[in-house]
Formats: C-alpha cells, structure tokens, sequence
C-alpha cells in the first residue's frame, strides 16, 4: 500500500471517527434508545461512499479503515464491552471489503460506479445492525440482545436504508466533483 492509500485511510478513519465523538452519540445520550444513532447514518454513509470511490476497488483499504475508526472510537466508550462491538463493525467491513470489491471493475468499466456504492451502502448499513445481534449472541443473553433489536430495528431499518441511498448518491456526487479537480 503506498502513502496516498495511507493517507486516505487515515483521513476518512479520522473523518468518521470526528463525527462520531461530535455528533454520533447525541440520539443516545439524550434518549437513552438503543440504536437511535442510526439516525445520521447518512453522515457516515457519505464519507463510507467517497473513500469506496478513491480505493477504486482495491481490498484492505477499507477493512484498514474500518479497523482504525473501531480503534478510535473504543475511546469514546472507554469500557472493555465496547470491543465487543468492534468485532461487527470489522466483520461487516471485511465481507463489503471483499465481496464488493470484487465487482469493482464490472461496474465501472459499464460507467456504473453509481449503483456499485449505492448496493454497497445498502448492504453495509442493512446488515450492520444484524452482525451485531450475532456477535453479540455470543456474549450476552439472547433475550435482551433479540428484544432489543426487535424493538428499535423495525422503525430504523427503513431509515438506515433510505440514508444509504441517499448518503451513496451524495457521496458519487462529490467524489465527481472532487476527481474532476
């Protein structure tokens, strides 16, 4: 990986992880709902579509990503349970990592770079919350971990996926208009 791949890492990482601390949290903290931060997905969306873009389908520049930002963002919770949701976040990157990079050069040799992030967001965002049921199955009761998701999933979902779209189509746009530059 050479220094600009780096550096874009780092930035985008850096990027979501300021958001995070700044913004992200806000739903909890004043509502006390788990996975109401869902809510301003598009944020991350947004930054999620226009690194995909500069990586140009090259694998680990995203999971690197992925694995940074979850580092990052460990100090925000400041508890050791936190790692535990670190773990679906770095699953869910590795499989759009891997998976979706796969089809990069497809969609682009056909000018449909459009539709290749806006199917990647949408997978990212509408399995996120699913990797993290399974994972933390494996940690906490199945009772609470299923109640809670079954309660706050249902009227989230429809939004994560909706801000995917949106939060992709917005990214394409200023990756178009930043490559032009």
């Amino acid at each position: 990986m050479d220094r600009k791949d780096l550096t874009l890492v780092i930035m985008f990482a850096v990027t979501n992880f300021v958001f995070a601390a700044l913004i992200g949290q806000v739903p909890r903290l004043i509502t006390n709902i788990p996975g109401i931060g869902y809510i301003f997905n598009i944020f991350y969306s947004i930054t999620i579509t226009v690194a995909l873009l500069f990586y140009e389908g090259r694998r680990w520049r995203f999971l690197m990503q992925a694995i940074l930002f979850g580092f990052l963002t460990l100090f925000l919770a400041a508890t050791p349970i936190a790692l535990i949701n670190k773990i679906s976040l770095i699953l869910n990157a590795l499989v759009l990592d891997v998976v979706f990079n796969s089809f990069y050069n497809y969609f682009s040799k056909r000018n449909k770079l459009l539709w290749w992030v806006i199917l990647g967001q949408v997978y990212y965002w509408f399995t996120d919350s699913f990797w993290l049921v399974l994972v933390n199955l494996m940690f906490y009761p199945w009772e609470g971990v299923i109640a809670t998701w079954y309660i706050v999933m249902p009227f989230i979902l429809p939004i994560m996926v909706i801000e995917a779209i949106a939060g992709g189509y917005i990214g394409y746009q200023i990756y178009q208009r930043v490559k032009k530059v």
